[in-house]
């Protein structure tokens, strides 16, 4: 028997055909767009007329969901695996130095716009006005220092007596939150994301004036103001970058916000000179929902009184209970 056989001229034409839908997939992701087989699951759902829907909501969430009247229609997300470009940071500084690391920040910015811009495209394919509860992950690659990952997940839906819109809104707030948003008047225009990588480098002199040498050594508190600033001015900047998309949205502020603040100091040292430095990486993240209002009388609704008692002690599974008594 040979160790090779002639392919057969479908096997052929099927291989043709899988390249070419790899090609054209490869070339809507350059372009920003959903991979072919994302297009594929969602016109099967819609041809399909949806006969089950798919959804990240809690049961609560669902309940409310039907009982303010809006269907949800199916699980989307949206996915970016980024690899990051060269960034050098380290200075061998006497004085103190400062920097924002652009590639770092513009890597974080674009491959969560890339994300989330794919989740609505995924809801306006099976024709949604929005994307509520989205779950917005990042992760990074051990066995890749310089890859990183935005993911985001949400639920689809349409709301009672509303024309579709061009752009479906996307929304981090729970069914909860988002019931009460709509109740009151307001209405979401979009998920915002702001971003900064900073770094700040003491330099020799201040590290060695900080750490001392020998019996020189500092015993004292003291502050440490280049790093506090430095702090300070990564979330000025990605504050600054969220409310530049708000403002885009025409939005009237953000809420439900998510803050994350990465530190980490690296002390190292030098043989020729002898020298010790301190840095300070800095990655600050925003993440929020903006809204826009949609009524000119806003009614709160008033919360029911209640009271929440939370067991500490741990359950058989290591979980805990949160108890709630209403009248």
């Amino acid at each position: 028997m040979p160790f090779w056989r002639r392919s057969s001229p479908e096997e052929i034409q099927r291989r043709q055909e899988e390249q070419q839908r790899s090609l054209e997939s490869q070339q809507s992701l350059e372009a920003g767009g959903l991979p072919l087989r994302a297009k594929e699951r969602l016109a099967e759902e819609m041809a399909a007329g949806r006969p089950l829907f798919t959804s990240d909501l809690s049961v609560n969430e669902f309940l409310l969901s039907r009982e303010l009247g809006y269907q949800p229609l199916s699980q989307v997300m949206g996915s970016s695996i980024y690899q990051v470009g060269w960034q050098y940071t380290r200075s061998y500084s006497w004085n103190t130095q400062a920097m924002e690391m652009d590639t770092l920040s513009r890597a974080h910015q674009h491959a969560a716009s890339l994300a989330l811009s794919r989740l609505e495209q995924e809801a306006k394919l099976i024709g949604a006005h929005g994307v509520i509860g989205v779950r917005f992950t990042r992760r990074s690659y051990e066995w890749g220092s310089n890859l990183l990952e935005y993911t985001a997940i949400g639920t689809a839906v349409k709301l009672p007596k509303m024309v579709a819109t061009a752009r479906p809104f996307l929304s981090d707030l729970s069914g909860q939150e988002f019931w009460t948003l709509l109740q009151a008047g307001y209405y979401p225009a979009g998920v915002v994301t702001g971003y900064c990588s900073y770094y700040v480098s003491l330099g020799s002199n201040l590290t060695q004036q900080i750490q001392g040498w020998g019996f020189m050594s500092s015993g004292s508190n003291q502050e440490i103001r280049p790093f506090t600033q430095g702090i300070y001015t990564a979330r000025h900047l990605a504050m600054g970058r969220a409310n530049e998309m708000a403002r885009k949205q025409q939005a009237l502020g953000i809420v439900g916000m998510h803050i994350e603040n990465d530190r980490r100091v690296s002390e190292y040292e030098t043989d020729n000179p002898s020298r010790k430095y301190m840095d300070l990486y800095v990655h600050f993240a925003v993440l929020g929902t903006s809204i826009i209002s949609v009524k000119q009388d806003h009614i709160i609704t008033k919360p029911g009184q209640g009271l929440t008692l939370t067991d500490l002690r741990p359950g058989r599974f290591g979980q805990n209970k949160e108890l709630t008594f209403r009248d």
